[in-house]
């Protein structure tokens, strides 16, 4: 296997696209141990938004550090937009034989049918379907396996099998991942059984986990396994509810620590270095980008017809900026799927409909004061929705930058979406909806995290209510970034880990 050209060190983009061979051809010859590697694997959304900063910080402070980043669904759009070049399930195939493959690519054809995406490849959705459909298969036998994916859908993937083959290919000295369940989790699972460290990045704050003693395994050995273990088991985070532990956590806030060891998680394994998806939040050029992006949107109403083109009015441009903040209201409404099942609502079953509902509600709402502006921001995992065509509504794609459009804002509505967060952070007003089954596993009203919250039939009265109250303070935000705090914790256990390995190895070479 031949080993690619040096990278140099401002090449901060990630490894190159690399094709995996297949399993039984080997992992090559002893050799010189080369530059430490890290498997780095995350889903969409926020998970993704956790991991690359941590990744950026990594390669500036270790330049020669060989990192792989599996990007799963939605992340790799994500991820490539950000300059990463990462590897996906369908780079994950030849790990399997010849037999294994048409296996797998058959279960996946046959999920396909209402599992697509639009960001995501045709082959990537097989392979990942029919990858985690094979490793159903083989932890349960078909039946069982079937009985999963019938009842749980892709909430019932733990592809432990596969990642085992991952981890003995690529051989990492260190795993990251974030609190995302099914491959996330399976790769520290397994990273944990093959003796190699592992830190996970938990976005928020571990809510409602029994105590161990008191609760089934999260993560049983296989034999006694329940798919990745049941989330109806427990009342509260899943995360939380786990027994087989990464080697590090790293966590939002002391609130969230204090959450985890009340759940049985040793506090020798728990960092707190907050979350690396806000720290770009409330830099300068975010806050910049944030009152031009408010001038932009909250200006139609200093808008005067001339000739049929826009004019600013004549006021002073301070002047006439304070006039389009104080009589146009900017609201957000964050939008998210409704699962069909939540362990915080054992025995529901969640309405598919309720972000549509949310949507019409919110627009109608919105028609009965011609001061107010709704802007929509659908879940990554979310089609676009279709607005009304009139300049009172506006999408806002997942696309385009988020935190800005939070320090634009004066309200963001939304239900248990991290969106909720990141707007308390940037210091605006959260209205928290209550209508979904996940909404008893974050109560944002009581973390004090939501200034209001109410269920939909109650929108129009309390958006009234809290849009009439001053804007809340915030406290001060920590030095430094979490970012740097989490590579810390990621440098030390890989100094920990390489004092431990001997000075060569078996390794097939730093990139595959």
């Amino acid at each position: 296997m031949s080993t690619p050209p040096p990278r140099r060190a401002q090449d901060n983009a990630g490894p190159p696209q690399v094709v995996l061979l297949p399993s039984e051809s080997g992992l090559g010859t002893a050799q010189p141990r080369g530059p430490s590697r890290i498997l780095a694997v995350a889903y969409g959304g926020g998970h993704i938004a956790m991991m690359l900063p941590v990744l950026r910080a990594l390669r500036a402070r270790r330049p020669h550090l060989s990192i792989t980043l599996l990007a799963l669904t939605t992340a790799a759009r994500v991820a490539r937009d950000a300059g990463e070049t990462p590897l996906g399930y369908v780079d994950l195939l030849p790990l399997l034989s010849a037999q294994e493959q048409a296996q797998a690519l058959a279960l996946g054809r046959a999920l396909q049918p209402g599992n697509t995406h639009p960001d995501i490849a045709e082959a990537e959705t097989v392979a990942y379907l029919g990858i985690n459909a094979w490793d159903l298969q083989q932890q349960h036998g078909p039946e069982a396996a079937q009985t999963l994916l019938d009842t749980k859908g892709r909430q019932g993937f733990y592809p432990l099998h596969a990642f085992r083959r991952v981890l003995q290919h690529l051989q990492p000295d260190l795993v990251l991942a974030t609190n995302s369940p099914r491959s996330e989790q399976a790769v520290v699972d397994a990273a944990s059984e093959a003796g190699i460290p592992s830190l996970a990045l938990l976005d928020l704050f571990a809510l409602g986990a029994t105590p161990a003693e008191s609760r089934k395994r999260a993560s049983p050995p296989e034999g006694a396994q329940q798919s990745r273990g049941d989330p109806s088991a427990f009342v509260g985070d899943a995360f939380a509810a786990r027994t087989r532990y990464p080697s590090r956590v790293c966590v939002l806030s002391e609130s969230a620590r204090d959450n985890l060891i009340a759940a049985g998680w040793p506090a020798e394994r728990i960092a707190v270095t907050g979350n690396p998806a806000f720290d770009a939040l409330n830099t300068p050029q975010t806050r910049a980008a944030g009152l031009a992006l408010r001038e932009v949107l909250g200006g139609a109403q200093q808008h005067e017809k001339t000739s049929g083109r826009p004019k600013l009015a004549h006021p002073p441009r301070g002047a006439a900026i304070a006039q389009q903040q104080s009589r146009v209201t900017l609201i957000v409404l964050a939008l998210q799927p409704e699962p069909l099942h939540h362990a915080a609502s054992p025995g529901r079953t969640g309405d598919p409909t309720l972000p549509e509902r949310i949507l019409r509600a919110s627009i109608a709402c919105v028609r009965q004061h011609p001061d107010w502006r709704l802007i929509v921001r659908p879940h990554p995992s979310q089609p676009a929705p279709p607005l009304p065509d009139d300049p009172q509504f506006r999408l806002s794609a997942s696309t385009e930058a988020l935190h800005p459009l939070l320090h634009a804002a004066d309200v963001v509505v939304t239900g248990t979406s991290t969106v909720a967060l990141e707007a308390h952070l940037a210091g605006t007003r959260v209205l928290q909806l209550l209508d979904s089954i996940a909404a008893p596993a974050m109560p944002y009203r009581a973390l004090g995290v939501a200034d209001a919250a109410c269920h939909l039939i109650d929108l129009p009265l309390a958006l009234t209510a809290l849009l009439a109250q001053a804007k809340p303070r915030r406290a001060a935000t920590a030095a430094g970034t979490a970012a740097d705090r989490v590579c810390d914790e990621a440098l030390a256990l890989l100094a920990a880990h390489s004092a431990a390995v001997p000075a060569t190895d078996t390794r097939a070479g730093p990139h595959l």
